[in-house]
């Protein structure tokens, strides 16, 4: 099978195009068929070296992290799928070796949902991770009807998508992002705008009850002024402090602070199929490249100026 790998960190001259023998399922694990994947951040990150200390299983390593396609075969001790199944998902790309940016991925079976025939693989491959981190952010700000939501970084993979479940679930949205993004962000059902190149934070609204920074750019200090007191602040990168300071601060502090440790989730995943079947939620995918051009798409997704997702075509 093809596969994109790399055999030491540092991009982009690492990754590699290269025939390998698909993997076997271990017991608990099935073989999936990947039809489509997409690109996320923490994906080149890894690739490029940022986070050698939390990377398990050495080199080389096969890019990426989502996928969706259908069962090929199964490892032993598993219950409630079969081979042909349609399903979505992502793996750890910390913590396996074996991405998805290939014609197979053995992936374990709490990482396997089911994916109903109305939803197409492209969509479900852009979705899966982004879609997943945005629930989990929305659970953890406690966002319901009601709450008043500020989304950093709106218009990037997780951002459009944590728009989209804060409107889902009842709450009232201010959306920041660049300026040309304006339209973009206010179709997904933003209520108010906030061009961030034009307004620094100092002169932003305060008074919300829950900040999620999907970009994340947002410094400490300015927490306080933008929540409410018992407000939360949701990141999609924890820092030393979201493990050091801040379950000792959350006791104690006027707001919450929160970073997203991303697991597989049933719950989220039927969440964001939900909202898709009723027209709530959709997944922009600003461009789609073949498993033999994803290294170009790697490069977009580097620059930082993605609108929505970047999928990866693999069969």
């Amino acid at each position: 099978m093809q596969a994109l790998r790399y055999h030491s960190f540092g991009l982009p001259g690492e990754l590699k195009l290269e025939e390998v023998p698909p993997p076997g399922p271990a017991a608990g694990e099935a073989l999936v068929r990947v039809r489509y994947a997409s690109v996320n951040p923490v994906d080149w990150k890894i690739a490029a070296g940022k986070f050698r200390l939390l990377v398990r299983h050495g080199l080389p390593r096969t890019m990426g992290s989502d996928f969706a396609g259908e069962v090929a075969t199964l490892g032993g001790g598993i219950d409630g799928v079969r081979p042909g199944d349609r399903v979505w998902g992502f793996v750890d790309p910390f913590g396996r070796a074996r991405g998805t940016f290939a014609d197979f991925c053995a992936v374990p079976v709490k990482s396997v949902f089911p994916l109903p025939a109305e939803i197409d693989f492209r969509d479900a491959a852009a979705l899966a991770c982004v879609g997943a981190t945005a629930v989990t952010l929305c659970d953890l700000a406690s966002v319901s009807s009601g709450s008043r939501v500020l989304v950093n970084g709106a218009s990037g993979g997780v951002g459009h998508i944590a728009v989209q479940v804060a409107k889902a679930r009842g709450a009232r949205v201010t959306a920041t992002a660049s300026g040309p993004r304006r339209e973009f962000v206010a179709s997904l059902g933003a209520d108010e705008f906030i061009d961030y190149g034009n307004t620094p934070v100092a002169q932003w609204p305060s008074g919300f009850d829950a900040v999620l920074d999907c970009v994340p750019s947002l410094p400490r200090r300015t927490h306080r002024a933008l929540l409410n007191r018992g407000g939360h602040y949701a990141s999609t990168l924890p820092d030393a402090a979201t493990f050091l300071l801040d379950p000792i601060a959350n006791r104690v502090g006027p707001i919450r602070r929160h970073g997203v440790m991303l697991a597989p989730s049933a719950a989220a995943m039927e969440e964001l199929l939900g909202y898709v079947r009723k027209g709530l939620l959709r997944c922009h995918v600003e461009a789609e490249f073949p498993l033999a051009r994803a290294a170009e798409a790697i490069e977009r997704s580097r620059s930082g100026r993605v609108q929505g997702k970047l999928v990866i075509r693999v069969a």
